[in-house]
């Protein structure tokens, strides 16, 4: 059969499209998302109990059911409906630690509208892959260092005092651990709420008894941020410093086989699956370089190589598929050393 040159070049072409089709490149240009962006951190604190005005009737009907969830949840102070919830919200307001912390989430966050651009782009790609989804109103707050995000049914509350960055002063003084404030920065925002959004979907319905099952759910989140998040830096999205990011991937292999050979993966031990995925400064039993939460990321990677394996499943499949095993099976995961 002859082929002509041209008829060569445009099957090249085919060829080489073919081979770099990923599936989360997807056109957002024609979606549109209404996101209502509040500012409840300066709404609460605009009141003037001093001159009489700790009007929190206004502040209820504005923010009606989350004031609610806020108030009771988040600061624990009681709830608007009650006598006494005026008199608590003067007092948290006039609070002198309280008044620090909000100037100085005014100094880092007086301008958010780069982070709504950034989570206006992410809830399109959201809503291309999830179309029957909730789009959340999105406040910003001040959670009094409790809650970084907060996800209700309707909205997605963002704690911006917990993003002062990781030299914030006050964090050490309040008793937080180095490893924990090391990723409360400005940056860490929009991934952050995105995957406390996401999270909040499927964490109900989430199977998760031993190690592989809790791998496979925190993979699913991070691949879900590889959808939304186009623009992110891998680092940004796990909350790994790069040089963690280089030895994950240098000990790759290293830290599947231990898991396996350590028969690891089907452990129900609260401890062993507490070290793997939950915060820690390092994991226990791995050199100390090594980073914290790498349970996520391993499992990141095999839900990575299970939707590159089996391209023909939409995002919205993963994210139900309860059956961890399955995804680890026909990920075909399995790093050469």
């Amino acid at each position: 059969m002859r082929i002509t040159l041209t008829g060569a070049f445009v099957l090249l072409l085919f060829l080489l499209s073919g081979c770099h089709n990923d599936p989360l490149d997807v056109d957002i240009s024609t979606v549109n998302v209404e996101i209502t962006f509040k500012r409840l951190d300066q709404d609460l604190f605009s009141l003037n109990p001093a001159a009489g005005q700790t009007n929190t009737a206004e502040l209820y009907n504005e923010y009606g059911q989350f004031l609610v969830d806020y108030s009771e949840g988040v600061l624990r102070i009681g709830s608007p409906e009650s006598e006494s919830y005026s008199y608590a919200v003067a007092q948290f307001i006039t609070d002198e630690n309280m008044k620090s912390l909000y100037r100085d989430v005014q100094d880092e966050f007086n301008d958010v509208s780069i982070i709504e651009n950034e989570l206006t782009d992410a809830f399109k790609f959201y809503r291309h892959h999830f179309p029957d989804s909730t789009i959340p109103d999105v406040v910003f707050n001040i959670s009094a260092l409790n809650y970084a995000v907060v996800a209700t049914q309707t909205t997605l509350a963002i704690g911006l005092d917990m993003f002062l960055g990781a030299d914030y002063p006050v964090y050490p003084l309040v008793g937080l651990p180095k490893y924990m404030y090391t990723n409360m920065k400005p940056n860490q925002v929009v991934p952050q709420a995105m995957k406390g959004w996401v999270q909040s979907m499927y964490e109900t319905d989430a199977l998760r008894n031993n190690l592989l099952e809790h791998m496979i759910f925190e993979g699913k989140l991070l691949y879900a941020m590889d959808a939304l998040l186009r623009e992110t830096e891998d680092s940004l999205k796990v909350g790994f410093s790069p040089e963690e990011m280089a030895w994950c991937k240098e000990y790759e292999s290293r830290i599947w086989a231990h898991l396996v050979d350590q028969e690891l993966l089907y452990t129900t031990e609260y401890m062993d699956i507490n070290k793997w995925i939950n915060q820690a400064p390092f994991v226990a039993g791995i050199p100390k370089n090594s980073p914290g939460r790498l349970g996520q990321w391993v499992g990141w990677q095999i839900v990575r190589f299970y939707m590159k394996n089996n391209p023909q499943i939409p995002i919205t499949e993963l994210m139900t598929n309860q059956n961890a095993q399955e995804i680890l099976a026909k990920s075909k995961y399995k790093p050469k050393l």
